[in-house]
């Protein structure tokens, strides 16, 4: 992330920094030449110093007068910058020294011809490289030559040549010059940090005109982008561009709090409308509860013993003419008993009114159940019904699974032909158990896969019967295993037959599984019962329903059973001090005065200190009922009950309690 500034500081930097550069580079230039200039004025004077002093001691040197070169030096001397002065004779010879100059300086000055920096170059010019100059950081030495002043005595004779008779030196110390360098050094300095000072003071002053208004509105955007919508910015400024950008401002805050407090109101308004709706869709979807739950008992009560009656009738008639009409009725009254079945099942699913209990169970028990229950349909339908369990406990609701493991078993003996093959098989895959129902029956096209899933959805097949459904035993499939949370596959080829696959999660703690624990339940191990394959075997029937009653003792009798009667616990514990005792128990699950199956049987059980097996027949759906009833270890049917099934699972029951 990169760094941010200020507009105050960046305006400071933008104005300041090209001055400062323009500033120093101006004085730079400036300061160079001044110090170039003093540099050249004191050379320059120090070698006019020197051709006078040599023009004046021609005399004095050629006639080796000491007081004239003396009185010369002195006057020599009192030259600004002159600190010494040397006059040589022809043989370089040191005739006068005066001022700050050493005796040895002329023989260095004359003898040294290397090149230094440091030190001076030899003052006796060589013929063909004059010296006449030498500088160092604190002195300059100028050499001078004494040549005596020539009268032509013939203007025509140009071959006489001057001849030089001596020299002079001049020491100029460069103190001065150099303090005044410093001095210059120092005004400029200060000038120019009294001219930045002021020049940030403007710089200053001109911004504030720009950065207190930025930031005033910058302050009032972030209150307004907190939800602020009431902040309002009052400005001073010169610059137009601000002030225009400061009534903007005003005016969006103004009309975003107006369109505020308008959206406010429509969203109180349209709250309300949507609590008025809610509690109007919650009392719909209470009543319907209420619907579905009276729909649940009122309709299948009589159902069940409409489907008693016509099963018993059908007995009866089975050697008159009339068996075919019997058999119409009854196969009307099972149509009408699934289609209803179903339909409150979607209604309860859509309505929600299920809700998922997941505990952990035991796959293997749940399938040998639902095989128990479609042995005798399968049986009857001449298909063979082959289980493969595995051990394990998956979690899941297992009234929900086995309802949804139901319907997939219905479904395939539905769309199996004659002396074909259902098998319910499970096998582990990692951290879940895949569950499998089989058929090798018609088969799904390709193109109606997509729709099996619908409600009244069936696959046209004019070789099946009319028994094949209404097309919305696979929409509870649907609906089931999207609530448990899980997915389901699908593989079919036309005529050759369809795989419905799930997978649920195994639990960490698994249970052994024998398969000996559980009725072997392939049909071809099943016999074909006799006509009476409850006789011998004593049956107490309760409900409190005097038409359900009436026909469930009917049908079992017809069975070969001896079946005892009671509309509630008062007259089961009547029979019970009469000192009967039964084999089975076929109880309604509510009796009515707070009465249930449950506790007719649990009375039963206790009385005769055994267990009894139970048969729970009710209308109520709920998946507490069936964790209820498996608890208690008795089976629950739900009404109406096809008599098939009800025959088959009473001959499992007493044979196993015999076994």
């Amino acid at each position: 992330m990169s760094k941010q500034y200020s507009i105050q500081r960046q305006m400071a930097l933008l104005t300041l920094i090209p001055l400062l550069i323009l500033t120093l580079g101006l004085e730079f230039i400036l300061l160079h030449g001044r110090f170039s200039d003093l540099d050249q004025s004191l050379l320059e004077r120090g070698k006019l110093i020197a051709r006078q002093t040599a023009s004046s001691s021609e005399y004095g040197v050629f006639s080796n007068n000491q007081e004239f070169l003396k009185t010369l030096a002195g006057g020599v001397l009192r030259e600004p910058d002159v600190q010494g002065l040397l006059i040589l004779n022809a043989a370089s010879e040191v005739i006068l020294t005066s001022g700050e100059i050493s005796l040895q300086e002329p023989d260095a000055l004359m003898n040294r011809h290397e090149p230094s920096a440091d030190r001076m170059q030899p003052l006796r010019p060589a013929p063909e490289q004059p010296a006449p100059v030498k500088v160092d950081s604190k002195n300059v030495w100028i050499y001078q030559p004494i040549v005596p002043t020539q009268v032509a005595i013939d203007e025509l004779d140009f071959s006489s040549s001057s001849q030089q008779i001596g020299a002079v030196v001049i020491k100029m110390s460069k103190g001065n010059t150099e303090k005044l360098k410093h001095e210059m050094l120092m005004v400029t300095l200060v000038g120019t940090t009294l001219f930045l000072l002021v020049a940030l003071y403007l710089v200053y002053m001109a911004s504030r005109s720009i950065t207190i208004p930025t930031r005033e509105l910058s302050v009032a955007v972030q209150q307004i982008a907190r939800g602020d919508l009431s902040t309002r910015i009052s400005i001073v400024t010169k610059v137009a561009e601000l002030g225009t950008l400061a009534n903007g401002l005003n005016e969006m805050a103004a009309q975003l709090q107006q369109d505020r407090e308008i959206l406010e109101q429509r969203i109180a308004l349209a709250t309300q409308a949507l609590r008025e709706k809610k509690e109007e869709a919650e009392r719909a979807n209470h009543d319907k509860s209420d619907f579905l739950a009276v729909a649940s008992h009122d309709l299948r009560q009589p159902l069940h013993a409409l489907g008693l009656y016509v099963a018993e009738l059908r007995r009866q008639l089975s050697s008159t003419p009339q068996q075919h009409l019997v058999e119409q009725v009854e196969q009307s009254v099972d149509t009408f008993s699934t289609l209803l079945n179903a339909l409150l099942d979607i209604s309860k699913l859509d309505a929600g009114a299920v809700i998922p209990q997941r505990q952990s169970f035991s796959v293997a028990a749940m399938i040998a159940r639902v095989a128990c229950d479609y042995k005798m349909l399968a049986t009857i339908k001449n298909i063979r019904l082959v289980i493969h369990p595995c051990a394990g406990n998956v979690t899941s609701d297992p009234v929900l699974l086995e309802r949804v493991l139901m319907n997939l078993v219905s479904n395939a003996i539905r769309y199996s032909y004659s002396n074909g093959c259902v098998m319910i098989a499970c096998r582990k895959r990692g951290n879940q158990i895949r569950i499998e129902v089989r058929d090798n029956g018609i088969g799904i096209a390709q193109e109606n896969q997509a729709n099996i899933f619908r409600e009244f959805f069936q696959i046209s097949k004019p070789q099946l019967d009319s028994s094949k459904g209404q097309g919305l035993g696979l929409a509870i499939v649907d609906r089931l295993v999207k609530l448990l949370g899980l997915s389901i596959e699908l593989s079919s080829t036309l005529n050759r037959g369809t795989v419905f696959a799930l997978q649920v999660p195994l639990t960490l703690t698994t249970e052994s599984f024998r398969v000996d624990q559980y009725p072997t339940l392939s049909t071809d191990t099943v016999e074909v019962r006799n006509s009476l394959p409850l006789i011998g075997k004593k049956i107490l029937v309760v409900d409190d329903d005097e038409l359900v009653l009436a026909g469930t003792a009917t049908i079992l009798t017809s069975w070969g059973g001896t079946v005892s009667m009671a509309a509630g616990a008062k007259d089961v514990h009547q029979l019970l001090l009469n000192g009967e005792g039964w084999d089975l128990i076929v109880s309604d699950y509510q009796l009515g005065m707070n009465e249930t199956g449950l506790d007719v049987i649990a009375m039963v059980r206790a009385r005769r200190g055994k267990l009894i097996p139970g048969v729970l027949i009710s209308g109520d759906t709920s998946p507490e009922l069936m964790q209820s009833a498996g608890a208690a270890g008795h089976h629950l049917l739900y009404k109406p009950v096809k008599p098939a099934k009800l025959r088959s699972l009473s001959i499992f029951l007493v044979n196993e309690v015999q076994g």
